[in-house]
């Protein structure tokens, strides 16, 4: 049986919580889509749900694709990190390096390696809530509600896209200072000057110990 190391455990760990956080935040999308398409479209059975299934309707979604990607994340996880020894020092340099990292520092790491699901979804509930800002209207016609709505959600959309823009230029800075890769020569070297240098430890502790039982056999 393998026993895990703390720096695999720890890295285990920090990967399922972010997978598990990812799927909490699209679970709550469903969430809120089926619980406002409930209330839109059948609400006459929406009122005469109870406190408890309302509730169920909007947790059970998101606990439930919460606890489904924090599970494919740990199926994953433990893929990538034994299909070869190289793929999981590699796995363990990434966690230490993200460890290493400020709260700021992950934060716009996250957002800028996430930042196109955030567009789609934001362009989405601006668009959701364009249409019931302006559905508000009596008098506009169904097809102005429409093209009125799609004005508003580009317009939040030309603004989440200028925020990309300014999240790459953050990650960026943040990269240039940040120390020089190691190259992979370097780290094979590195590695074999510390074979070497474990071996002659063993070697003299043999020596060591051989002298002893001498002095102490005469």
């Amino acid at each position: 049986m393998k026993i895990l190391g703390t720096d695999e455990r720890e890295a285990h760990i920090a990967h399922i919580t972010a997978e598990g956080t990812k799927g909490l935040f699209y679970g709550s999308l469903l969430s809120a889509g089926l619980f406002a398409y409930l209330r839109t479209r059948h609400p006459v059975r929406f009122s005469q749900f109870n406190t408890s299934i309302k509730t169920c309707i909007f947790a059970m979604p998101t606990i439930a694709t919460a606890a489904f990607w924090a599970d494919q994340g740990s199926v994953e996880f433990d893929r990538q990190m034994h299909s070869s020894d190289y793929q999981q020092e590699q796995l363990l340099e990434q966690y230490k390096e993200w460890q290493s990292m400020s709260k700021y520092d992950k934060s716009i790491h996250f957002l800028n390696d996430n930042k196109y699901k955030i567009v789609l979804s934001a362009w989405a509930a601006s668009l959701y809530g364009s249409w019931v800002l302006v559905n508000r209207d009596k008098i506009m016609t169904t097809a102005q509600k429409a093209v009125q709505a799609r004005m508003y959600a580009q317009g939040v959309t030309v603004l989440l896209l200028i925020g990309t823009v300014l999240l790459a230029v953050k990650e960026e800075e943040i990269n240039k200072k940040k120390p020089a890769p190691i190259p992979e020569w370097q780290k094979v070297l590195n590695d074999r000057a510390e074979e070497e240098k474990e071996k002659k430890r063993i070697v003299a502790q043999i020596k060591k110990a051989k002298a002893e039982k001498e002095e102490l056999s005469q």
